[in-house]
C-alpha cells in the first residue's frame, strides 16, 4: 500500500543558472540585474523587479524547509517579478525557455522532490504554446504558471487561443497567479495590494475564463487558483444571480456557479474557518496544498491546519488531488 505523499503546488523559485544568463547580458538590454545589499533586482522594459531573497534560488534551504513542514514533494513556479510579459516578442520566447530550462536542471538531482510549472512568454498564444509544449515533453514540466491578467489584458484575450489548446492537447494544468492587480492606485497603503489586491486579482480572472466562454471552448482545460481562488468562491452566487438579472453573457452552457468544478483551489487561506467554507463550497476533491514559499505570506503548519480543520481524510483526498494534477511527476515513496 502506498503511502500519502504530499504535494506543494504553489511555490516560487528562480535558478543561478537563470541569473547567470541575464548577467551575461544574454537578453540585454531588455533584461538586466543590479546587486544591491540586500539581493539582486532585475529590469525589464518597464520596470524593476522586487529585491530577491537568497532563498528563492536556495534548494538545500528549501529541502530543509519541506521536511520540517512534512512536504514531500514542490511542484516549483517562478517568480511572478520574472513573467517579463513587457519584453519585445523576439526576445520573450528565448527568456521563458532558459528560466525553464534553470529550473529543469537545477531539480535533476532531485526528482524525488521537486518538479516544476513552466513560464511562458504571453501575450504570445502561439510563442507560449511552443514554449510549453518544449517544457512539457522535454524538460518534464507539469503544466505551466502564468498571471492573473496579462498586461492589463483579461485572459478571455483572442490572442491567448493557441495556448489553451495547447494545454488541453498537453493536459497540462495553468496555474493563475496574481500579477499588476487591479485598483492598485487605491491599494498602495497597508500592504493591501497584496492583501487584498491578489485574491480581487485571481477573482477577476476566474469571472474572465467564465464569461468569456473561454471554459466552454476549452472543456479540458484545468486551473489552479492560488491564495484559496481569492473571492470567487463567495462571489458565484451574485454572479449567477446577476448574469441572469442583467442579460449578461447568455450564450454560457452553465450558470457562472457551476464553473467551480472547473478549478482546483489552494489551501492558502489563513483562516480554518475560511478553509472549512470554502472546503463546503468547492468540495474537499477540489483543494489543493499550497505554501508560497519562499514568501512571509506562507501560511504556518501548511497540513496539520488542514487535518486539524477538515480531518485527516480530507488531507489524504487532497494530497491525491495534488499527484493527479501533477501526474507527470514519477512516483517515489515519499520522503520522510
Amino acid at each position: 500500500m502506498e503511502t500519502t505523499e504530499f504535494r506543494d503546488l504553489h511555490a516560487h523559485y528562480l535558478a543561478p543558472a537563470t541569473i547567470a544568463r541575464i548577467r551575461a547580458g544574454d537578453f540585454a538590454p531588455a533584461v538586466s540585474v543590479s546587486d544591491e545589499e540586500s539581493g539582486p533586482r532585475f529590469t525589464f522594459p518597464t520596470g524593476t523587479s522586487r529585491t530577491m531573497q537568497p532563498a528563492m534560488a536556495d534548494l538545500d534551504d528549501r529541502l530543509r524547509h519541506l521536511d520540517e513542514c512534512g512536504i514531500d514533494v514542490q511542484v516549483l513556479s517562478t517568480w511572478i517579478d520574472m513573467f517579463g510579459y513587457d519584453l519585445p516578442e523576439e526576445l520573450a520566447a528565448d527568456f521563458h525557455r532558459s528560466i525553464n530550462e534553470g529550473m529543469a536542471e537545477a531539480i535533476s538531482s532531485r526528482p524525488d522532490r521537486f518538479g516544476f510549472f513552466a513560464s511562458v512568454p504571453l501575450p504570445w498564444g502561439d510563442a507560449a504554446a511552443d514554449v510549453l509544449e518544449d517544457a512539457v515533453t522535454r524538460l518534464g514540466a507539469v503544466g505551466s504558471m502564468i498571471g492573473t491578467n496579462i498586461n492589463g489584458r483579461y485572459l478571455d484575450d483572442e490572442r491567448l487561443t493557441p495556448f489553451w489548446r495547447a494545454s488541453e492537447r498537453l493536459d497540462a494544468p495553468v496555474e493563475l497567479h496574481p500579477v499588476n492587480v487591479a485598483a492598485v492606485d487605491r491599494l498602495h497603503t497597508h500592504e493591501f495590494a497584496n492583501f487584498l489586491g491578489n485574491p480581487f486579482d485571481t477573482t477577476i480572472a476566474a469571472g474572465s475564463l467564465i464569461f468569456g466562454g473561454v471554459l466552454d471552448r476549452h472543456p479540458a482545460l484545468r486551473f489552479v487558483l492560488v491564495h484559496g481562488g481569492g473571492y470567487l468562491p463567495y462571489a458565484v452566487g451574485r454572479l449567477s444571480h446577476g448574469r441572469t438579472a442583467r442579460g449578461v453573457a447568455p450564450d454560457l452552457l452553465r450558470r457562472p456557479d457551476e464553473y467551480l468544478d472547473r478549478f482546483f483551489f489552494d489551501t492558502v487561506v489563513y483562516s480554518p474557518a475560511v478553509l472549512s467554507a470554502l472546503a463546503s463550497i468547492v468540495g474537499v476533491s477540489r483543494l489543493v496544498l499550497g505554501t508560497d514559499y519562499p514568501f512571509d505570506m506562507e501560511p504556518p503548519a501548511v497540513r496539520s491546519m488542514v487535518a486539524e480543520t477538515l480531518g485527516e481524510d480530507a488531507l489524504a483526498s487532497i494530497a491525491g488531488t495534488a499527484r493527479s494534477l501533477s501526474c507527470r511527476l514519477e512516483y517515489v515513496e515519499p520522503h520522510r
